[in-house]
């Protein structure tokens, strides 16, 4: 991108709380790896750097010590300057801690055009399309007007879980943005997806500096919500890609954008060791030092990580995998688990048949029968967890 006035302001602060507990406190999901070459935040500045975005032009925003800390170890590696990580106070939230980020960047460039991106989504940024969308974005934020970066869904599970902006013809390029609808049920998704006026909302926004702190109070962003925010300005409009794109908020989604195995389409993540796995369509986790078996599962998610040293086994059905949050938020919210095996959406006859570390081990099930798991600590140190599935009558 030749314009050398460009910024990306990366907004790293959330919580990712679907992809409990490969996401925790200590480490936010847009720390946590995508792949085997970066985690999500990595991810995102190489998708803008891939288009010429200065490295030195990306700015990312944290919430707390332990993601500055993050930020530092992952992005500086990848040419971010150390002073462009900027700490917010948490009740920003996304909208205020884009507020912020621009702020921070007209300090040092009066004349920027400031990309806000989330920092814990899929991009098929090596599409000639995703360069083109923001660049046309870019050219109208030069006229003064905010824009936002949309693109068509195809599936009702993400139409679901995302905001949706309805549009109206405004020319070339771009189009005015004249109602938004935020993660409808599925019979209006389904129908907000047939429409060829509307466009799901990716969390990219593009502006001027000076167009978003000349029309909007500092103090009238405080705490909003986005779309109250977006709603603040007198125009809006939004260029609308046809790259790939997904919010990758759980295991369900991380399952399709990750590689697979060809025939039992097995999806795996972490460091961890996988032994004698025999299952179909899964979704594998496990940490460094871990080794997990897997048989005779079929749509599961299986993750086993620890936390503060304690280690937490978690299998749930695949499509229910939003559900997981339900466990972080008991975590993120008394420090601890108030139980110690949670059954989450009906899940019932599962067992834990053994484990010398009972005490300190935590098993979940979400949405899942007849599941057996044992889990061990070796002499070594090494913790290992085989999981198996049982049909009822088996």
């Amino acid at each position: 991108m030749d314009n050398k006035h460009v910024w990306v302001a990366v907004i790293a602060g959330g919580e990712g709380t679907r992809l409990f507990p490969v996401s925790h406190p200590g480490r936010p999901k847009q720390f946590c790896q995508l792949d085997d070459k970066n985690t999500f935040v990595q991810a995102v500045i190489n998708n803008f750097a891939s288009i010429g975005v200065k490295t030195n032009q990306v700015v990312a925003i944290t919430t707390n010590k332990g993601q500055t800390e993050l930020a530092k170890e992952q992005i500086l590696p990848r040419g971010v300057l150390s002073q462009n990580i900027c700490q917010i106070n948490p009740n920003w939230g996304y909208p205020g801690a884009m507020y912020q980020a621009t702020k921070f960047i007209s300090e040092i460039d009066p004349e920027a055009v400031v990309i806000c991106t989330p920092s814990d989504q899929y991009l098929e940024a090596t599409d000639d399309d995703f360069a083109y969308t923001i660049k046309t974005a870019v050219a109208e934020a030069e006229n003064g007007y905010p824009v936002l970066i949309g693109v068509k869904v195809h599936d009702l599970v993400t139409a679901t879980g995302c905001g949706h902006a309805i549009f109206e013809d405004a020319g070339e390029g771009c189009y005015k943005v004249v109602d938004f609808v935020e993660k409808p049920n599925e019979k209006l998704a389904d129908k907000i997806m047939r429409q060829d006026d509307s466009a799901c909302n990716t969390g990219i926004v593009v502006w001027k500096a000076d167009t978003l702190l000349g029309s909007i109070d500092e103090q009238d962003v405080w705490g909003i919500g986005t779309d109250e925010f977006l709603g603040k300005f007198e125009t809006l409009k939004i260029a609308v890609g046809e790259f790939g794109w997904r919010d990758c908020g759980t295991f369900k989604s991380l399952y399709e954008i990750s590689p697979k195995t060809p025939h039992h389409k097995n999806a795996s993540l972490g460091k961890g060791a996988f032994e004698r796995v025999r299952c179909r369509g899964c979704m594998l986790y496990a940490s460094e030092a871990m080794e997990l078996s897997v048989c005779d599962a079929k749509d599961t998610a299986v993750i086993f990580t620890t936390i503060d040293d304690r280690p937490i086994l978690v299998v749930a059905d695949i499509e229910k995998s939003q559900s997981i949050k339900e466990l972080a938020e008991d975590y993120f919210r008394n420090e601890k688990f108030l139980k110690k095996d949670f059954s989450l959406l009906g899940a019932r006859n599962n067992i834990v048949l053994g484990s010398n570390i009972s005490d300190e081990l935590i098993v979940a099930f979400v949405g899942v029968s007849n599941y057996a798991v044992y889990v061990r600590k070796r002499a070594n140190g090494v913790m290992e967890a085989a999981v198996s599935h049982q049909l009822p009558n088996e």
